[in-house]
């Protein structure tokens, strides 16, 4: 019936919160539920849906919402590694009322049901609150519950590029490179993920109420178009989301490799500069130690060729020097071989590992 000019029409909305079967058979006999709908209420069906039940005179929708309370802490504080939680919403609309059907937590009861029971309260007196109207009112709520988890995401992709790319440029500098930053990336790329999962068949739920507004019957009245124009603008949010974390995910995704390779890198400089100092300290420590009982076994009180004041002839000969001098340069060169192969071999594992 088209509205008066008094007072705004309404439609009655029955909420049904964690029913069991006997609530389920009690509300199926007094509103003519289907079968197949109770059903589907009881097993806790998660594919997001649109049936019709011409018949029977409703439509039965199964939306999934995200569950707040598991990520309403500050991001990388709740100790969910990336996970968000979900819960089903079960909507059946009929011409003069509703009624929503599901297992919510208090948070999403406070999130969705009071939100849109508010609305109501403000806007009684101007907007025609049908059936439609509530429904469109909860799935507009349910896909503007993203948008705050989507700002944390440009963040959290904002603050991994400003790492990654300080400069505008990939750098091969690793001072910033922690498993911290690793783990946040990892973290971020499972919140996309989780959230495109939720968003996959939105859209086409969407476009199919929209359409039945459109087509449902030969007379498409008022109110239908304007849904319908209500539903366009719930899709738009859809389809801006999941394009969204499309680029998230495509910009995670060249990330994520890049910072295990600046990860890599820093692990083998630190190598290859740990290798460097023990080579120093040993070449260091045997050039003190060698010489050492070369030098004492020859400063003792013996009688050792030496030139004479009187005779400028020398009286003994030399050979014990270039004996002594030959030993430790032939020490010497054995010791660098022997280092030389081991930098070899340790340059070619690293070569190979990479």
């Amino acid at each position: 019936t088209p509205v008066q000019s008094g007072k705004a029409s309404k439609a009655w909305w029955l909420d049904v919160a964690n029913p069991n079967w006997d609530d389920l058979r009690t509300i199926g006999k007094l509103l003519h539920l289907h079968p197949l709908t109770l059903e589907d209420i009881l097993q806790r069906d998660i594919r997001e849906k649109l049936e019709l039940f011409p018949k029977l005179g409703y439509r039965f929708i199964v939306f999934r919402a995200m569950d707040n309370a598991i990520t309403r802490e500050p991001f990388g504080q709740q100790g969910d590694e990336g996970l968000i939680g979900e819960t089903t919403m079960y909507l059946v609309v009929f011409r003069d009322g509703i009624c929503t059907v599901g297992h919510l937590s208090i948070s999403i009861q406070i999130n969705h049901i009071e939100r849109i029971r508010n609305r109501i309260q403000l806007l009684e007196d101007n907007v025609h609150t049908s059936s439609d109207w509530i429904a469109h009112g909860l799935l507009d709520s349910v896909v503007d519950s993203f948008f705050p988890i989507m700002r944390v995401i440009e963040r959290e992709v904002a603050a991994v590029e400003s790492i990654l790319f300080p400069n505008g440029e990939c750098t091969s500098n690793t001072s910033a490179a922690t498993m911290t930053t690793l783990r946040r990336i990892a973290r971020t790329r499972r919140l996309v993920t989780s959230l495109t999962r939720l968003l996959a068949s939105k859209s086409e739920v969407v476009s199919r109420i929209s359409k039945r507004y459109l087509n449902g019957t030969a007379v498409v009245q008022s109110d239908d178009v304007e849904i319908a124009m209500y539903m366009g603008d719930v899709q738009d949010h859809i389809l801006a989301l999941q394009q969204a974390l499309s680029h998230h995910q495509h910009v995670l995704g060249q990330s994520h490799p890049i910072y295990l390779s600046q990860l890599r890198i820093s692990v083998l400089n630190a190598r290859k500069g740990s290798d460097r100092a023990v080579l120093i300290l040993s070449l260091v420590s045997f050039g003190a130690m060698v010489p050492a009982p070369i030098i004492g076994a020859f400063s003792m009180n013996v009688h050792t060729p030496r030139n004479t004041v009187d005779n400028p002839k020398p009286s003994g000969g030399y050979y014990w020097f270039a004996i002594v001098v030959a030993i430790v340069v032939f020490t010497k060169c054995c010791f660098l071989a022997l280092v030389r192969c081991w930098w070899v071999q340790a340059k070619k594992r690293r070569q190979s590992k990479l």
